[in-house]
């Protein structure tokens, strides 16, 4: 019976030590925890003020970008000279989508040989100039023609270069873009896609400071241009982690008696 007790002794000590050393873990786990989720909460915060102070179009690139303005062009084609699309997708069997659309106020054919969702994927299209049937590329001149287009800024054009993905300002693009710079008082930047003339936005030194702090709101340290990134799903498991383990403590504490309702108290004397 001796050796029984004693051995069911050392099992109650190794337990006790087990529980305490876990209760100790998870009390500092608890404010480590905490100090991390509180300073992405403190950016998170000060972000989200700067977005509600900075207007939209600072924002979003807006101030020399007049094309979220310009109207359609497609009413002022002349229907009599459009070519019949038929027969210029003979030699395309690929195509499984056809548009007509303005680019630089001129009717296109564009055909998708693998229709996309979104407009940032890897686009396999083809343009055709819907009056004369020829091929349309973006090259350089047409390039600059479409920036031009789209700026309504005091500057003008200072260089132009074809980037491929991935890009900076633009991550989720998967197209090779044009790059084309504005000598302005904002150093705007136009973007044009290179593989169907789509202008894909204007970045400056505005949105250079939106989109760091789109960054920091986001949680999108890696630059892909989303929410749903591994830092993103980090701190929703460390946020979970530290409300199980302060809910924890709270029963814990609730189990040990360590709360006391001095107000209570103190009412219940008044009342006596």
């Amino acid at each position: 019976m001796t050796i029984k007790k004693r051995q069911a002794s050392g099992k109650i000590r190794a337990s006790n030590q087990l529980s305490k050393r876990m209760k100790r873990w998870i009390k500092v786990g608890h404010y480590w925890i905490g100090a991390l989720v509180s300073v992405q909460l403190l950016l998170w915060l000060i972000s989200g003020v700067y977005f509600n102070l900075i207007p939209h179009d600072e924002l979003k690139g807006m101030a020399y970008n007049h094309s979220h303005h310009t109207e359609q062009n497609r009413h002022k084609f002349e229907s009599q000279r459009l070519l019949e699309i038929a027969p210029l997708l003979t030699t395309r069997p690929e195509t499984e989508s056809v548009s007509l659309v303005a680019l630089a106020g001129q009717p296109v054919y564009r055909l998708d040989a693998k229709v996309q969702r979104y407009g940032h994927q890897c686009q396999q299209q083809g343009l055709i100039d819907a009056y004369s049937g020829k091929t349309i590329n973006i090259d350089k001149p047409l390039a600059m023609q479409l920036a031009s287009d789209s700026y309504m800024g005091p500057g003008s054009i200072s260089s132009i270069e074809q980037v491929a993905a991935p890009h900076n300002d633009w991550p989720k693009q998967c197209n090779p873009l044009w790059l084309v710079n504005m000598q302005d008082d904002l150093s705007t930047r136009v973007y044009i896609n290179a593989v169907n003339g789509e202008l894909v936005g204007h970045k400056n030194d505005q949105t250079d400071i939106a989109d760091f702090m789109f960054k920091l709101h986001f949680m999108d340290y890696l630059n892909q241009g989303s929410f749903n990134n591994p830092f993103s799903w980090l701190f929703g498991v460390l946020t979970l982690l530290l409300s199980l383990s302060g809910l924890y403590w709270v029963a814990e504490n609730l189990m040990q008696k360590r709360y006391r309702f001095t107000v209570k108290r103190a009412a219940k004397k008044a009342k006596g």
